[in-house]
């Protein structure tokens, strides 16, 4: 069990009325000073406090998606997959970029939040722990005014949830889905699909509010190839987006958004009643009970998680005061300690096999024993019916006396044998109770007699109980549309005022004269000027320096490219050496038996081609990240090119005004007809621009937008 605080990292939002007198941001150090002078209106009587001072693990000023992911995310996903909880939470009043923090931008893949960076993350680094097997399994949980709703759930979000927790003190919510993905892309259209089903409205400080907590988490199995495989890691990573604390006096907020703040201020102070009283050493009873949310989180705070929370700000003047509310969190945040620990479960059908095969492997042992110690077949598996008869036999001779010793061979010989003499004990009494009764006058009868002609009733041994089955269930059957998707959308005609033929022609008649004037007036004012021989003239002289750095920037762009080319060559090299390596791995893997399967047993071979798998998986990341640089240096060089492009017109234009005193707005520009060759090359890998990368994340949000398109047209058919 490992002992971690909970890391604290403040993030501010990007703004352009930065309230420098009053904030000061030192990010070597992570300390944040604010100052707020006294009221003059207050008299001289103000106790006001006017300075403060917060000090934390770090603050990201003005800092990009990806580093904040370095910094916040990374560290958590080794961690999950080492067997150790994670917890990463957003914190902030409304507006401060929580949301953007968690989850990003849907439309821009270079601004995606935490979420989709940990699951692309965590599914490359499973890629390359070959000598385990790890499940990867979703859920999404959203609490809305105090009530907890599944978003991942297709019918009523809200059957049956409930917070649990086990001996241990790991928490699970019961009835809460759990979505298994295999690849990267489910895991995000997982992820998409939940968002599509959040609570969201429009509020004065942001367009798109988000109105209740919401938890993501990735649940994890870890299994291991190489030792014992009934041994099972449980972990998982939890991503909470909380809603915005916000103060209803200065929001102007009323009805359902009233409400709604209600609830969430209520939440996030029954939260900050919990972080204090965990920082108090003396307290015995930490009221996690207070919300559904405090009891969610009681893992990730004070419990067996490494956390890590994002105290997001907005750094305006008019935001001082929600401001140092999250600070003041954040910093009572910093003094709670987390007991981290793996949990291990053991997996009980592999433990039956195990066992199974001990228990076999045993048997043979005695066998084997038996036979060097000369005692013959002993019976060490369950007797059958017949084998029983014949111990009741032996049984009954040696009550009647004519066994005088019984040979025993093994101990379960001696439980059937005490077994049967329990059967016999209960027939004679059942034959006492059941006998009539005979006066002293009478003669007794031969009691020799009686015995042999008796004939004995034995309870059956062996027979199998009445075992009850189950039922099934008949399986859905989900209506198709009845409208094709071309046939929804039929704008008529008719709908279109249409112009009369009379006023259609006068208007031709206008704009063909007030064209032919105006090509006469540009006629006579350009006369004897070459406009393309002007534009050449130009280049080679005022705008030389300009059209220089344009050729530059063309050649740079060419070697770039070329360079792509070739790095394009390489990776796909390695990815047919890789694929080569995966279907070695298949065939050693239907070579196999289903005990070596099950096991997860490999030997040397199959080892050492899933070590060169590892290798060539690192090359190739290696080549997509040079291709990627690469990517990203000929998109500035393209943007200067433009910059510059632009730049000749502007300066061509003031040159072309200066010396004919005409502009460039009636006639062609020079740019526009010149040849290709000058400013453009051909570029074999052009239709092959997107980020390999972002291939998952793009299919992904593409599936769930035609999911949703389809859900709203079957809507519209019912």
């Amino acid at each position: 069990m490992v002992k971690t605080p909970i890391k604290v990292i403040v993030r501010t939002r990007p703004t352009v009325e930065f309230a420098y007198k009053n904030i000061n941001i030192n990010e070597n150090t992570g300390h944040i000073a604010i100052n707020i002078p006294k009221s003059a209106e207050q008299g001289f009587v103000n106790h006001q406090q006017e300075d403060w001072g917060f000090t934390f693990d770090k603050v990201l000023q003005n800092a990009s998606q990806e580093v904040v992911f370095d910094i916040c995310g990374k560290e958590l996903i080794h961690s999950a997959l080492g067997g150790y909880s994670g917890t990463i939470m957003a914190y902030g009043q409304t507006g401060a970029g929580k949301t953007f923090t968690m989850m990003g931008s849907q439309i821009d893949y270079k601004y995606r939040g935490m979420m989709p960076r940990c699951i692309s993350l965590l599914f490359q680094e499973i890629e390359a722990r070959y000598e385990q097997q790890i499940t990867v399994g979703v859920s999404y949980l959203e609490i809305y005014n105090e009530m907890m709703y599944d978003l991942l759930a297709g019918g009523d979000q809200n059957s049956g949830l409930a917070i649990q927790e086990d001996n241990n003190g790991y928490v699970q919510v019961k009835g809460l889905t759990i979505k298994r993905c295999q690849t990267e892309e489910d895991a995000i259209a997982q992820l998409f699909e939940g968002e599509t089903n959040r609570t969201i409205s429009e509020h004065k400080l942001n367009k798109a509010s988000s109105r209740s907590h919401c938890v993501f988490t990735v649940h994890l199995e870890i299994r291991s190839k190489v030792e014992s495989a009934e041994k099972v890691i449980i972990s998982k990573l939890n991503l909470v987006d909380l809603a915005g604390s916000e103060r209803t006096k200065k929001t102007g907020s009323e009805g359902r958004t009233l409400l709604e703040a209600q609830f969430i201020n209520k939440s996030l102070s029954f939260l900050e009643q919990v972080v204090v009283a965990l920082s108090e050493k003396q307290r015995d009873h930490i009221p996690y009970r207070q919300s559904k949310l405090t009891n969610l989180l009681k893992d990730s705070i004070g419990g067996n998680s490494k956390t890590v929370m994002i105290a997001n700000i907005w750094p305006e003047k008019n935001q001082l005061e929600e401001t140092i509310s999250t600070l003041k969190f954040a910093q009572r945040m910093m003094k709670v300690t987390n007991e981290s620990s793996i949990r291990v479960n053991l997996d009980p059908q592999v433990l039956i096999k195990k066992y199974e095969k001990e228990i076999k492997d045993l048997r043979q042992e005695l066998a084997m024993h038996d036979t060097l110690a000369n005692r013959g077949r002993i019976q060490y598996e369950p007797y059958t019916p017949e084998q029983q008869y014949k111990q009741q036999q032996i049984a009954q001779q040696f009550l009647n006396g004519e066994l005088e010793d019984i040979d025993i061979d093994s101990l379960r010989q001696v439980k059937e044998l005490f077994f049967q003499f329990r059967n016999l004990y209960r027939n004679l009494v059942k034959d006492l109770e059941n006998k009539n009764y005979i006066p002293r006058t009478e003669k007794e009868p031969d009691v020799s007699k009686k015995k042999s002609d008796q004939v004995k009733t034995v309870d059956p041994v062996g027979y199998e109980e009445n075992k009850h089955g189950f039922g099934l269930g008949k399986a859905r059957k989900d209506g198709k549309p009845t409208t094709n998707i071309e046939n929804l959308v039929n704008i008529p005609k008719d709908e279109f005022k249409q112009l009369d033929e009379k006023a259609q022609q006068e208007i031709r008649k206008e704009s063909q004269i007030t064209e032919a004037n105006k090509e006469s007036t540009i006629e006579k004012r350009i006369v004897n000027v070459d406009k393309q021989q002007a534009f050449t003239d130009f280049k080679s002289k005022e705008g030389s320096s300009i059209n220089q750095q344009i050729l530059e920037n063309i050649n740079q762009l060419k070697e770039k490219k070329d360079s792509i080319v070739s790095q394009s060559e390489i990776s796909n090299k390695l990815k047919t050496l890789i694929e080569q390596r995966k279907g070695m791995i298949a065939q050693k893997q239907q070579n196999k038996n289903q005990e070596e399967i099950a096991q997860g047993i490999i030997d040397e071979e199959e080892y050492q081609i899933l070590k060169e798998l590892k290798d060539l998986k690192k090359q190739l990341k290696q080549n997509q990240s040079n291709i990627r640089t690469l990517k990203s240096e000929i998109t500035d060089l393209d943007q200067n090119i433009n910059q510059s492009k632009q730049t000749l017109v502007q300066k061509f234009e003031e040159h072309f005004l200066k010396k004919y005193g005409l502009t460039l707005q009636d006639i062609n520009n020079p740019l526009v007809n010149q040849k290709e060759e000058e400013y453009s090359i051909n570029d074999p890998s052009e239709q092959d621009d997107v980020d390999q990368d972002a291939l998952a994340y793009i299919r992904a949000k593409n599936k769930v937008t035609q999911l949703q398109k389809a859900r709203k047209q079957e809507k519209m058919h019912k």
